[in-house]
């Protein structure tokens, strides 16, 4: 099955073999060698010299299947699975193939059991788990290890709900024998298995959860109740005590509850009436009436049949053929409003945010009055009090800190402790945001990719340190780029580590007070917006975004609460500030400097609707700051080679899996967008697809791949190879191991080790090659060590194939670098060109848009040209 192409010199008698050892919470992958009897341990994972040992021994496609594992982050501390993560696996179709390999996913059929229980639940009680298979006892006929069972040579596993029986009978940390009791008997039920008679007749209830329902008293009160699965728990829980029972006939029903969870209970009771203005407030913010709760409030929280017991509604006017209408600015949905009856709704409260109009809560901003003709134009509205709201520019700007002056750009000194040389343009950047810092400026570095963007902002934060000005600074970036600005500040400014703090986990600091003192802290986006609330009250001296294109949505909670967020200097880093809409770069720049360029509204009328881009440039002048490559390291990089494609024919598989899909879009049994998607993954590996059976036929993109390969390899560098099909991913690796017995790690959106893949890889000697999806690792990595590209499978924006070539074009490469595409062709079914060809030349065509970050690329426009074309030249066959 695995071994595609014929070893050679392989020692005699010599293979390679592995096996595994757990406990409950661990499984350990252990491979050795064996020859004439004698075994050899490795360690894992496996040094160079040893892996091209071992991938000449029959037995090597059990190491693939371990390090494809390896490379996706699964294994810690080169040999270790949680066995949780084993059954998250299981649902995974990727790992099927590996974890059928490693005989990781065999359940064991026709089990059922019997569980037992010994002593008094009271106190400490003890339970026996009896496994049975086709009416034997499983510990008769097998070695039972959970989750494995071992009969004779086969590795069986049970299923997930067993072994978290099994999990439970022997942990050891519950608050008392009822609630071990209560939990155990639970997932006994769950995973079909008998229980004793004592079981049977008392029937304990684990109570960790709770609904909550929300009932209208009247038109201005409601009350939150507090419910459980059935009439039983629910006055349990609200007798708010750990424990109760009913007695019913012959059985006894025992409700337990977690402390913390009765906590929950007690807190939302003290507060359980809400009047008025409260209950839109609840329903947009509910933690500011609940926090801490050992269960976070939320809506979710509410009970199935609740849907949203109160609806807020943001009406928005629109003018159609001279008529005014209606639609609600959150989910776009067209609304019926009485403007009469509106206006003497909102005169009756003048100062309610919030008031009831025809059963709904309408929230009530300066520009629904002002349209309403209840303020003048310029009245000035008041700013949200009770939520992290926002005046959010849109319709005009309301929050403006935009300045007329111009700023100055002044030489500063560096940093006394920074450890750096900086380049010229890295100098002039540190300059850049000294001064817009001291002129009570903000601003947007857009540097080109691989310019170095951290270490010029590193360079600025040691010198605020030095100035006792560093606190408190907020860095808010995604979270696979903390483990990056952690190493390069320790690299660069070890003062500065000493520093930081990480603002994530379930231990993360609550304290407002606290946060305050921390000098550094660096938290993830989504962080931020979970809490929003906490670190909306501190005022940060600094507040710096990486990729701030994070934050590009304008409308998105996560933007929102990013723009809430009070900070006297604001920095964002993005060599991407626009990357399918220019609606992306006002958003970044109303973090930045709101009012600089005017409202959304404003912004649409001059710039996008005009395409007025040089106009665009100029107001962005004296906040924005961008180098390409070209400009400031033309003569210090080693030149970049774009090189023409390499064409191959389909094969002839692929032309009848080809030829099949474009029949089911002629029958409508398909979507043509479906079947682009699935052309797509046919041309790069016909067994990337779910439904075609696995064929050891190596199709010709693959045998090219191995073939420039061969002629890299000869000279004893490194290759990037970009696709964003993690089957393909898999397949690749499976064939450049096998072929030429080097290790091939993969990075991609699972891989949550990158920083360190990355290092071993660029300081790896002589050959080697590294897999990687063009999203996931456009960012944040520095792999100069490779200076071969290879787009393996082309994405829809050239932008983005760009940033991935320059993960190897940046400062530090000191050789050539050298890109290639390899195309499929197939002129039976696409005479005109198949999707990869058509891809291809709308790319290249458009690739000077890619260079001119303030233009929008139409992602949308090419995928749609590309159907045209595929739906246009097949009818015509």
């Amino acid at each position: 099955m695995f071994n595609i192409f014929k070893r050679k010199n392989i020692p005699k008698n010599k293979v390679l073999k592995f096996n595994i050892t757990n406990d409950v919470e661990h499984i350990l992958f252990h491979f050795f060698t064996e020859q004439n009897g004698v075994e050899m341990p490795l360690k894992l994972p496996l040094n160079n010299t040893d892996f091209r040992e071992c991938a000449k021994l029959d037995g090597f496609h059990f190491y693939w299947a371990y390090e494809l594992l390896s490379d996706e982050g699964y294994i810690e501390s080169g040999n270790l699975l949680k066995t949780d993560l084993l059954y998250k696996l299981l649902t995974n179709p990727d790992f099927e193939e590996a974890l059928s390999i490693l005989e990781l996913n065999n359940l064991l059929p026709n089990l059922t059991g019997l569980l037992k229980i010994t002593g008094t639940p009271a106190l400490n009680p003890n339970f026996d788990l009896q496994l049975y298979v086709d009416n034997k006892n499983l510990k008769q006929v097998a070695h039972v290890q959970y989750p494995f069972i071992n009969q004779g040579d086969n590795r069986f596993i049970v299923s997930e709900k067993i072994f978290r029986l099994w999990q439970a009978i022997v942990k050891d940390d519950y608050e008392d024998g009822y609630e071990k009791t209560a939990i155990i008997r639970q997932l006994a039920l769950q995973a079909d298995i008998k229980l004793d008679d004592f079981l049977e007749r008392e029937q304990y209830h684990l109570v960790d959860n709770y609904k909550i329902e929300p009932h209208f008293l009247n038109d201005e009160t409601l009350q939150l109740k507090i419910v459980g699965t059935d009439e039983q728990e629910t006055m349990h829980l609200n007798s708010m005590q750990t424990r109760s029972s009913v007695k019913q006939a012959n059985t006894r029903e025992r409700y337990v509850t977690p402390k913390k969870i009765i906590e929950d209970v007690q807190k939302i009771k003290r507060k359980s009436i809400f009047t008025g203005e409260e209950i839109p407030m609840l329903a947009q913010n509910p933690e500011a009436f609940y926090s801490d709760l050992a269960k976070p409030f939320n809506i979710e929280n509410f009970s199935d049949r609740v849907i949203g017991f109160v609806k807020i509604v943001r009406p928005t006017p629109s003018v159609i053929n001279g008529k005014r209408t209606w639609f609600d600015n959150e989910t776009g949905e067209t609304l019926e409003v009485d403007e009469e009856l509106l206006r003497q709704d909102i005169l009756e409260k003048p100062e309610s945010k919030f008031v009831q109009h025809q059963k709904k809560w309408v929230y009530v901003d300066k520009k629904l009055k002002q349209t309403l003709g209840l303020l003048p134009e310029n009245e000035e509205g008041k700013k949200e009090q009770y939520a992290l709201d926002i005046m959010g520019n849109e319709d005009e700007v309301t929050y403006n800190l935009a300045k007329n002056k111009v700023t100055m750009i002044h030489e500063y000194e560096l940093p006394s402790k920074m450890i750096a040389n900086l380049f010229p343009h890295q100098k002039e950047g540190y300059n850049w945001i000294c001064s817009l810092y001291e002129q009570g400026f903000s601003g947007l570095l857009a540097d080109d990719m691989g310019l170095g963007k951290t270490i010029q902002v590193i360079t600025f934060l040691q010198i605020q340190l030095e100035r006792d000005k560093l606190y408190p600074t907020l860095v808010v970036l995604p979270i696979a780029l903390i483990e990056n600005w952690v190493n390069e500040i320790a690299k660069f400014a070890p003062e500065l580590s000493e520093k930081i703090y990480i603002h994530k986990g379930a231990n993360r600091i609550k304290d407002i007070e606290c946060l305050k003192q921390k000098q550094l802290i660096f938290t993830s986006y989504d962080t931020l917006k979970i809490d929003q609330l906490l670190l909306g009250q501190i005022g940060f001296e600094c507040i710096i975004l990486d990729e701030a294109q994070n934050i590009k949505s304008n409308s998105s909670s996560r933007s929102r609460a990013i723009r809430a967020m009070q900070g006297k200097f604001r920095l964002a880093m993005t060599g991407t500030p626009v990357e399918n809409s220019l609606e992306e770069l006002w958003t970044i720049m109303d973090f930045v400097e709101p009012g600089a360029l005017g409202s959304l509204a404003e912004f649409k009328k001059y710039y996008i609707k005009n395409e007025d881009y040089d106009g665009l440039k100029n107001s962005l002048h004296k906040y924005y700051l961008r180098r390409t490559k070209n400009e400031v390291l033309k003569d210090k990089l080693p030149q970049k080679h774009i090189l023409k494609p390499i064409y191959v024919n389909a094969s002839s598989l692929q032309k009848q899996l080809a030829a099949a899909m474009m029949a089911n879009v002629h029958s409508k049994t398909s979507n043509v967008l479906n079947v682009i998607g699935s052309l797509r993954l046919l041309y790069a590996h016909p067994n990337a697809l779910a439904e075609v059976e696995n064929t050891e036929d190596v199709p010709p993109k693959f045998e090219a791949v191995l073939n420039l390969l061969e002629n890299i390899g000869a000279k004893n560098e490194k290759v990037l190879i970009f696709t964003e099909f993690k089957k393909v991913q898999a397949l690749l690796k499976r064939y450049i191991s096998e072929k030429f017995q080097i290790s091939v790690p993969i990075i991609n959106g699972e891989t949550d080790n990158r920083s360190e893949v990355v290092h071993r890889f660029n300081e790896q000697q002589g050959f080697g090659v590294m897999l990687l999806s063009p999203k996931a690792a456009g960012v944040g990595l520095t792999i100069t060590g490779a200076n071969h590209v290879i787009h393996y499978t082309r994405w829809w924006n050239p932008a983005v194939e760009n940033q991935a070539t320059d993960r190897a074009y940046r400062i530090g490469q000191e050789k050539e670098v050298f890109v290639y595409q390899i195309i499929t062709q197939d002129t039976a079914n696409f005479p005109e060109g198949t999707v990869e060809e058509i891809m291809h030349q709308i790319l290249t065509d458009k690739s000077d848009l890619a260079e001119n970050v303030i233009v929008p690329f139409d992602t949308s426009g090419v995928q749609e040209k590309v159907k045209q074309s595929i739906v246009k030249q097949h009818v015509s066959i």
